[in-house]
């Protein structure tokens, strides 16, 4: 497997050394603040524990706002950890729960001069038109509608310095997790790899070439899915520039539909709401008496709808909703739930006299099939699918864009996710079928996936959580982590983890329409397609 990226992001002499200086200015106080209370606690295990417990509620929120100063990476780095309670204190994993990752727009004067000094000439002279206003922005670019040789086209323009910034950000960060968290470098070295792969437009629009030529030659998708055509000449440096394709993003229905169903956003983007959920579904420490927090378990990533359903409602609802669960099954209880938020959203369009949505439903599978199509037979596969990344365009296609992390795998790599996908497929739960177990558990091993003691359950339920349908079981407080933690896993292959990474988010994009679906089966019948081509 390689990820459309280069060098390691801490060797480039591309730094910004006064970013570097003014980051541990405000870290470095904090470190020797931790040093000297260790020094003063001395062997007293006790005595440790209470300072310790006493520095991280004083400094959590510094660290925070470390964060939100540099902005970027770290807040990135800092929503990645609060959905990891394991690999830091719990003070830490509640104050970075905080972070959002809204992205101011850059001035205009800036983005004239990156596009001017990439292509070599004034915007005026190259574009009929270019429209000063962002059509998005992102951590390391942002994209505005223009006109070319009378085309509507979307010009990407990266930010100037902010490769710079990135580099000092994430040497930063690697110096620091070699100070106070060692045992986390190997993810902060492939997060290196795959910022280092986003800063290069060039290996993005290869990308975006690659898959816009493998989409159009399916049968199957060429007229269900979109994908922007590249435009060669505006494509130079830090500029992308590719065919616009309108509509709006499928985020926008996605909000409208959680809306309809009274479950308020805040201001956040669907992306921050669903990680604040994921957040809110890991913490196994929370305070019982926080309602608002009991009831916000997301339908889109826990899977819970009707708890989802019943957020802002109180708790009773909410055990009313876990109750309906357990007496009508899991996907029984979603489809329950589908069907209610079908008619609030029809009553309420109907009222504001608009016109019904498309079969969201239906649309988004299209979506979860095109990735594992991606997977198999284009020359790379999106590992980055978010709502905020797909349009819903008038003609009933969808729209697919935005490929700055995409993953190119060997043969040896499809191979083996193809034979883990088909396994999948048809796999009941773990325990029902020893021989489906162990199964599993092979085909996982021969995936390179090693754990301290290869337990049988551990590695039998891993790729189910990651590719399967969604269990009720899966729902108990408890149970994935209890799973999780029966047996370290020391080894878990990039490949693996970046297709699990794609199954996860395109999953909880479906749970936001309360669907449960599986990867796994769907991604079956090309993994079976492209084993029988290359038998």
């Amino acid at each position: 497997m390689s990820m459309c990226g280069g060098q390691a992001c801490t060797s480039s002499n591309e730094i910004d050394d006064l970013r570097f200086l003014k980051f541990w200015m405000g870290v470095g106080p904090i470190i020797l603040r931790y040093k000297w209370e260790m020094l003063l606690a001395g062997n007293d295990a006790e005595n440790k524990e209470q300072r310790l417990e006493r520095l991280h509620k004083e400094t959590a929120p510094e660290a925070r706002k470390i964060a939100e100063t540099f902005g970027g990476i770290f807040v990135k780095a800092g929503q990645g950890i609060s959905a990891r309670p394991e690999i830091a204190p719990d003070a830490f994993v509640k104050e970075l729960r905080k972070l959002q990752s809204e992205v101011p727009a850059s001035s205009w004067d800036s983005v004239r001069q990156s596009l001017e000094q990439e292509l070599g000439g004034k915007v005026g002279q190259i574009f009929d038109s270019f429209k000063q206003d962002p059509l998005g922005c992102a951590s390391i670019g942002q994209a505005h509608l223009a006109t070319w040789r009378g085309k509507s086209i979307v010009v990407k323009v990266q930010y100037p310095g902010v490769a710079a910034k990135m580099r000092s950000d994430l040497a930063n960060i690697t110096m620091l997790c070699k100070l106070v968290k060692p045992d986390v470098l190997p993810l902060i070295s492939s997060m290196c790899e795959q910022f280092e792969q986003e800063l290069n437009y060039t290996l993005e629009y290869q990308a975006l070439a690659a898959i816009h030529e493998g989409i159009n030659a399916s049968p199957e998708f060429a007229s269900r899915v979109a994908v922007p055509a590249p435009v060669p000449e505006i494509s130079r440096g830090k500029v992308i520039g590719m065919e616009f394709l309108p509509g709006p993003k499928l985020e926008t229905a996605l909000q409208e539909r959680l809306e309809a169903l009274g479950i308020s956003l805040g201001g956040a983007s669907l992306k921050d709401f669903m990680m604040k959920q994921l957040q809110q579904g890991q913490d196994t420490s929370s305070d019982a008496n926080d309602t608002s927090q009991d009831c916000a378990k997301s339908s889109i990533i826990s899977g819970n709808s009707l708890e989802l359903v019943s957020s802002n409602r109180g708790g009773c609802i909410a055990s009313c909703g876990r109750g309906i669960v357990q007496l009508c099954g899991f996907d029984r209880s979603m489809q329950m739930a589908r069907k209610a938020s079908d008619v609030r959203l029809w009553l309420k369009r109907r009222n504001a006299g608009l016109n019904a949505l498309q079969n969201l439903g239906e649309l988004l599978r299209v979506v979860v099939r095109v990735h594992g199509y991606q997977m198999f037979f284009c020359a790379l596969f999106n590992a980055d699918p978010h709502p905020g990344n797909i349009l819903l365009l008038p003609d009933g296609r969808i729209g697919l864009i935005d490929f700055g992390f995409c993953v190119k795998l060997d043969l040896a790599e499809k191979r083996l996710l193809a034979k883990l996908f088909i396994l999948l497929a048809d796999s009941p739960s773990y325990g029902v079928s020893a021989e489906t177990d162990q199964q599993l558990m092979e085909t996982v091993l021969s995936c390179g996936v090693r754990t301290e003691n290869n337990s049988k359950e551990v590695l039998a339920q891993f790729p189910r959580f990651a590719f399967a349908k969604f269990e009720s079981k899966w729902l108990e407080k408890g149970y994935i982590q209890g799973i999780i933690t029966k047996d370290k896993v020391t080894d878990y292959p990039m490949f693996l983890l970046l297709a699990g990474r794609c199954a996860a988010l395109l999953r909880g994009l479906c749970f936001g329409l309360q669907e449960n679906i599986s990867p796994a089966q769907e991604w079956a019948p090309y993994a079976k397609q492209w084993l029988q081509e290359h038998a």
